[in-house]
């Protein structure tokens, strides 16, 4: 279908045919979609056309003319509870400057356009769009006339499919790529075996020749179409999403001359873990023309080597992991590249938009969001922030939302998981003040945690992981600068008893007495050699220990603070050797540290390593000789003792009276002995283990990086130390800064076992 109204001259200019854009003062102003949609799954397919206005597919051939609508429909190619669909968007020809819209047949035109071009250049974009039940949509071109093509990629529905799990972008190696070449990306380490579907930024830069670059599945048919488009003297980027191939991998081609890609992997889907899609109706989040979505609401321009931080409006949920965006940017001032990303992630990823000036481009981003902090005078409380990144001269951006990515809600009914904090690793609300149930983990009999992963423990004898996976302490086949909210299994475990945690590591004890590792030189589980016999694991920040039938305590890994514990002077050894003179050991501790922990039969405390803030607790204050000890020496004074846990600074011992002792350092009352430290004084540290205030009743203790906990015998929580992590669960923005003595953690009953942040459930 074509519905014509009157055609202005082909040389009106973008300013003049993008009237809408302009006119924009508060975001979007016309009547959005009458329909929603509910969190979604997605499913990639082959790219697939289904509008061609040069080959006539699916409508007669003929260019579209200024103000012109044409018709085209996605049924054949979705079923019919598609909620969006996620298109290649291909402008082909245009006789003048202008700017293409999609949205739903028969709803309202937004006045957000998807895709802006220049004359007689070709331009692609990806397209995000809400779907009704007819499957159809509306293409409207704005100036002049131009041919389109529209190539379905994937959709969203609520059939069963995959769920997105965002990375922080980083960028993947490809060499120059000829003209007619097709080039192979292996992305076998990058993603897991379940994954079907990757989205990446694609920048062209330095082509020799106007030419294009198309990403499709390895090992199929390369299809007809366009993913980013570049010209001598400038470069393109775009968003892409596309089925994995063969291998895990995808393939790029170039039509001519020769061009230098970079690759920025944005994310992945995957059949077992992820976030659900919920498509919205067009919204402007961001316009820093009219101070839409500022910090402060006054327009500016985004300065030279400049971050901007923008509020998402009040409708994205605050459990928000990542946002679908179209970014465009007007009037740049000098030649720059514009990037929307999470200042929290690892690395700024590759450019999401480029620009000479004059030049007003809009390109689909797909960036994380990071947490903000509540303010109390800020109306936009408990929302999420993206920056945006300017390279050169000024310019100004706005950023348009068509959809956010959630976790599904928590649906635990036992052996259930909270979350709180900085540390803990959670499920894309940032700083939490209070614990909230984590989704996607039940009948969880064991929890560990390192500086930020976490493990869970389930009755059946599988471990599911999330958090960071930098080195695939995941342990889920892959690895990058990102990291999965969501938990995920650890592949090829079963027969799990125990787990523990070092800082890129996990670990884990399976029914048969074998100990295996993963993360830092793997990213799946293989089995520690030389170890049989194993009742209990431990693990401190680069160095792991096993408790053996026998009574003796083995360790491996780093020894650069006397870890091994077995009086070696060695950097590290990658086998097992037994830490000296220790025998009826019944438990095992370390943390976030240098220092091991051992707890005998007669309930004395043995430890070796690091004494730097007296953690050894032997009474010895860290001098020249005594900041590091190779081999066990005994913690004075403590007799009764069931359980032992450290981080760095820090040590905590349980009795089995209930009471609960800490040694080491006190900075912002690590101790809990209600004695405060003004630095230096005589109160910073202890090097002998001091009662913590008021706990008669403890069951069970663990640490954050900075204090203690200990869960009592009415299932509560109590902690002390430093609170600016929000690992107290106190205050708001992390008031009160720190505690001396015990405050009860909000919000937790029938607590079984504590580490940072993490509070496991009955």
């Amino acid at each position: 279908m074509r519905t014509i109204a009157s055609r202005p001259s082909a040389t009106v200019a973008l300013a003049a045919a993008l009237f809408t854009l302009a006119s924009l003062v508060t975001g979007f102003t016309a009547t959005a979609a009458a329909f929603s949609s509910p969190p979604s799954t997605f499913t990639a397919v082959q790219p697939t056309r289904f509008l061609d206005t040069v080959r006539g597919v699916g409508i007669p051939v003929g260019a579209v003319g200024a103000k012109t609508t044409v018709t085209g429909s996605a049924a054949a190619l979705a079923p019919a509870n598609t909620t969006a669909v996620v298109l290649n968007l291909w402008a082909e020809s245009p006789a003048a400057d202008t700017a293409i819209t999609v949205f739903p047949h028969g709803q309202a035109r937004p006045a957000l356009p998807n895709l802006l071009v220049q004359a007689n250049k070709r331009r692609s974009n990806q397209v995000t769009v809400q779907v009704g039940a007819d499957r159809t949509l509306d293409f409207y071109n704005e100036a002049g006339s131009t041919h389109l093509i529209a190539s379905i990629v994937g959709y969203y529905s609520t059939d069963p499919g995959s769920r997105y799990t965002p990375l922080s972008q980083s960028g993947l190696p490809l060499p120059q790529i000829g003209a007619g070449v097709t080039t192979k990306l292996s992305l076998t380490d990058r993603v897991p075996a379940t994954a079907t579907a990757v989205t990446l930024g694609l920048t062209l830069t330095e082509p020799t020749a106007a030419t294009y670059v198309t990403v499709f599945p390895h090992s199929t048919p390369r299809p007809t179409m366009a993913n980013v488009a570049a010209y001598p003297g400038g470069q393109g980027t775009n968003l892409i999403t596309v089925k994995i191939g063969a291998d895990r991998s995808i393939d790029l081609y170039n039509l001519a001359g020769t061009v230098t890609t970079y690759v920025a992997l944005a994310g992945f889907y995957a059949t077992d873990y992820g976030a659900l899609f919920t498509p919205v109706a067009p919204e402007r989040v961001l316009d820093t023309r009219t101070g839409l979505g500022t910090t402060d609401g006054k327009p500016r321009k985004i300065g030279a080597n400049s971050d901007l931080s923008y509020w998402l409006q009040p409708s994205i949920p605050s459990n928000a992991l990542a946002v679908a965006l179209n970014l465009t940017g007007y009037s740049a001032t000098a030649d720059t590249v514009v990037t929307a990303w999470n200042r929290n992630s690892s690395n700024q990823p590759n450019p999401s938009l480029s620009l000479v000036p004059g030049q007003t481009i809009s390109v689909a981003t797909a960036p994380l969001v990071s947490a903000v902090g509540p303010a109390a005078s800020s109306p936009y409380d408990r929302t999420r922030a993206v920056y945006v990144h300017n390279r050169a001269g000024s310019v100004d951006v706005t950023a348009d939302l068509s959809g956010y990515f959630t976790l599904a809600p928590a649906d635990c009914q036992a052996g259930c998981v909270s979350t709180w904090g900085s540390y803990s690793w959670r499920q894309g609300d940032g700083y939490v003040v209070s614990p909230k149930p984590m989704a996607g983990l039940s009948g969880v009999v064991a929890v560990a945690g390192g500086v930020s992963h976490g493990y869970a423990l389930g009755a059946d004898g599988t471990v599911r992981a999330w958090g960071t996976n930098w080195t695939g302490e995941l342990g889920n086949g892959w690895s990058s600068s990102g990291n999965s909210a969501a938990p995920v299994p650890v592949v090829g475990l079963t027969s799990v008893t125990a787990v523990a945690a070092g800082d890129n590591e996990g670990y884990a004890r399976r029914s048969d007495g074998t100990v295996w590792r993963w993360g830092q030189d793997g990213d799946t589980p293989v089995q520690v050699s030389g170890l049989t016999g194993v009742t209990a694991i431990a693990a401190a920040r680069d160095t792991a220990y096993a408790l053996k039938s026998d009574g003796t305590v083995w360790a491996w890994g780093s020894n650069t603070r006397g870890e091994l514990g077995n009086g070696s002077t060695a950097a590290s050894s990658a086998v097992p050797v037994r830490v000296s003179g220790l025998t009826g050991v019944k438990a095992i501790g370390s943390g976030d540290g240098y220092s091991g922990y051992a707890v005998k039969t007669d309930g004395t405390v043995w430890a070796w390593g690091d004494n730097t803030y007296s953690q050894l607790g032997n009474g010895v204050a860290c001098t020249a000789s005594s900041c590091v000890s190779r081999t066990p020496v005994a913690v004075s004074g403590l007799t009764g003792v069931s359980a032992v846990v450290g981080n760095w600074p820090s040590a905590y011992a349980l009795r089995t009276d209930g009471t609960v002792f800490a040694w080491g350092e006190n900075r912002n009352g690590r101790l809990g002995n209600g004695l405060d430290c003004v630095n230096p004084g005589p109160n910073c540290s202890s090097a002998v283990p001091v009662q913590v205030r008021d706990l008669t009743d403890a069951k069970a203790i663990g640490t954050f990086n900075d204090g203690g906990y200990a869960v009592r015998a009415d299932g509560t929580v109590w902690g002390w130390g430093d609170n600016s992590q929000f690992a107290l669960g106190q205050g708001v923005f992390g008031y009160p800064y720190y505690t001396t003595v015990p405050v009860q953690v909000p919000g937790l009953s029938g607590v079984k076992a504590i580490l940072e942040g993490v509070a496991l459930g009955s």
